[in-house]
């Protein structure tokens, strides 16, 4: 299935695997700390970010590809607000394949802030798709913290009311299922992000455990288990 949804990034990667003067493949990954790499207070992991990870399950299965990855990432930042580089940061590059992860940060508006996001993801897919010649792959979101817990650095323990209030109102969830729906909707392939942790808490495990700044970042781990999914869907 997933070459029917990315058949020109696997024409590509097969023809710069054939002939090496062809133009390099880019993927552009654009979204939020998440995708910026951003784990505990102060770190940030560049080479153990998921696309990054997801680089080299590309470069086994095409090993003589060039396939570059430009990290878009950046933390604190909506999908409104990702707006002002989208020239610079995503079309500029003239991608093959583009990521898009946000709803952390968008999630704080609450309702009013629902179809903002929306018009942003379907503006920025839009000018991909009119301007360059990229697919598009839309991400849900990671869970963020559901209750007080001993894992929160002290430097954080003054933002615990303010995602307490989100989780309890269920921001986050309408956010991605919002975007569930606009995916299916426009035809656009995504990969349910937000579906996998919320298998995790079915099967009992404690979701706190996995979030390396006791808020909203994954662990390394999960990082490493989210490019194995998306080569499962992009490569398999």
């Amino acid at each position: 299935m997933s070459k029917q949804e990315f058949p020109r990034l696997h024409r590509r990667l097969t023809v710069k695997s054939n002939r090496p003067d062809e133009r390099s493949i880019i993927y552009v990954a654009i979204g939020d700390s998440v995708t910026q790499g951003c784990l505990g207070p102060g770190q940030i992991e560049h080479h153990l970010v998921y696309h990054e990870l997801f680089r080299g399950h590309v470069l086994e299965r095409y090993p003589a590809a060039n396939f570059c990855v430009i990290n878009s990432g950046v933390a604190g930042s909506t999908a409104e607000q990702s707006r002002a580089r989208w020239e610079r940061d995503v079309i500029g590059y003239h991608p093959d394949l583009v990521t898009i992860c946000f709803g952390l940060n968008d999630c704080g508006k609450g309702d009013e802030g629902l179809d903002p996001f929306i018009q942003a993801i379907h503006d920025l897919v839009t000018r991909i798709r009119s301007e360059t010649e990229a697919e598009v792959l839309l991400l849900t979101t990671i869970m963020m913290i559901a209750r007080n817990h001993p894992h929160v650095p002290e430097c954080y323990r003054s933002m615990v009311p303010d995602f307490l209030r989100i989780h309890e109102a269920g921001y986050l969830a309408k956010y991605n299922d919002r975007l569930r729906r606009y995916a299916a909707e426009h035809d656009i392939p995504l990969l349910d992000v937000y579906a996998q942790w919320e298998q995790m808490v079915r099967d009992g495990e404690d979701i706190h455990d996995r979030l390396s700044n006791g808020l909203n970042h994954p662990d390394v781990a999960y990082h490493k288990q989210l490019a194995g999914e998306l080569k499962k869907k992009i490569l398999e």
